[in-house]
């Protein structure tokens, strides 16, 4: 390949560090929090175990799946400048597998998670529905959404990690040839699942454009954690020599840009329902908006998913700050949290955001951080023998 590589680097390991001993403590601490939070919901209000759940491994979901889509979209258009930070996304990945598994209850148990599967005789539009809302149905297609996305991870994840060993290119040849389809095939089968998972929580509702808001949000959160990671590695002293201040304006560019690609699909979806004033579109919105326990929620996502990631990364110098671009990050996450939160709970009738949610979801997190802390030792954290790294450590950004 042209951009072939005609220097030596040594492959930086994070094996044994003190930032993935802190991680592990962290996910302990986490899991400890979400574990009691679990058992105490269980005993005093049973009813809410289901909706974090599923917010839970939707949050998880939506970040592993778009990482392993968006290490196959850095093969297709080539992105020299990615390089040096694309294992990070590989490594944040890693968790597909394991968060794949969450899917299970929801495959066995459709019945606690979704009311449609107790109404498709008793409900007349549910019923006109009903071959595609039909429990087995349902059932195989989130199996078929799972082998895709683990055939999908171990095609070009398996093949960025075996670059690490091979003589020539051709695992990077192979991601290259083959990452349209892959890509095809995450925004098909990501487009569904959202619709899946989420969107049939309130069957009598329908949005068109709501795969493509799922999208947006789980990109732009998927950005978020790469930045974060990138971020606190180069700042604890790790990577330096391979995450530039060109690498931090790459990816505070993507954040900034993604943000407002949410917050142009977030309005379009909005608008076209307001001026269209159609009752089975309304419901979705009034059933959030109308009660002051969700209206709350639907006045900050604006603020954290859009106005503020905008405010703080418009400007040159901040993308390259890194306590700013730290910040940034960090709120598009939560953001995205916040947005599943509003999205779940109140098809499940919740009695707005309480602790329960809060300590749940931090258990989700510590999964999360937990696996991940394995990725970080599973291989070296740049792809060294990537044709493309050259490219990445001498690019400059503009």
């Amino acid at each position: 390949m042209s951009h072939g590589n005609n220097f030596e680097l040594t492959a930086p390991t994070l094996r044994g560090t003190p930032v993935v001993r802190t991680l592990r403590r962290t996910a302990l601490l986490l899991l400890a929090i979400g574990a009691l939070g679990a058992v105490v919901t269980a005993l005093s209000a049973p009813h809410r175990l289901a909706a974090n759940y599923l917010v839970g491994v939707a949050f998880l979901l939506n970040i592993a799946a778009t990482a392993t889509f968006f290490s196959a979209l850095l093969f297709l258009v080539h992105a020299g400048w990615s390089a040096s930070v694309r294992r990070l996304g590989e490594f944040v990945a890693g968790l597909l597998p394991w968060v794949l598994l969450g899917l299970l209850p929801i495959i066995v148990a459709p019945g606690s998670f979704y009311h449609w599967t107790h109404e498709l005789h008793t409900d007349a539009l549910i019923a006109q529905k009903s071959w595609y809302l039909d429990p087995w149905f349902f059932r195989a297609r989130l199996v078929l959404y799972a082998l895709l996305w683990l055939g999908m991870y171990r095609f070009v994840i398996g093949n960025s990690l075996r670059q690490d060993e091979a003589e020539d290119y051709a695992p990077t040849l192979r991601n290259v040839r083959s990452a349209g389809v892959w890509v095809l095939i995450y925004a098909l089968s990501f487009t569904f699942a959202a619709v899946d998972l989420l969107m049939t929580l309130e069957a009598h509702w329908y949005s068109t454009i709501f795969g493509v808001y799922i999208f947006a949000g789980s990109f732009v959160a998927t950005l978020g954690v790469i930045t974060l990671l990138a971020v606190v590695l180069r700042e604890q002293g790790y990577l330096r020599d391979f995450i530039t201040v060109e690498r931090y304006h790459d990816l505070g560019k993507l954040v900034f840009a993604f943000s407002v690609f949410w917050a142009y699909i977030a309005f379009s979806q909005y608008m076209l329902i307001w001026y269209g004033n159609l009752p089975e579109e309304t419901v979705y919105f009034l059933k959030r908006m109308g009660r002051a326990e969700w209206q709350w929620i639907g006045i900050v996502l604006p603020i954290v998913r859009f106005a503020l990631p905008f405010a703080l990364l418009l400007r040159r110098d901040t993308k390259r700050n890194p306590a700013i671009l730290l910040t940034a990050s960090t709120i598009v996450v939560l953001g995205h949290y916040l947005d599943l939160a509003w999205i779940v709970l109140p098809a499940f009738g919740r009695d707005g955001l309480g602790w329960q949610e809060v300590a749940i979801f931090a258990g989700f997190v510590g999964i999360g951080v937990g696996v991940l802390s394995f990725q970080l030792e599973r291989a070296p954290a740049v792809a060294v023998r990537d044709p493309y790294l050259r490219e990445s450590l001498e690019t400059t950004s503009g």
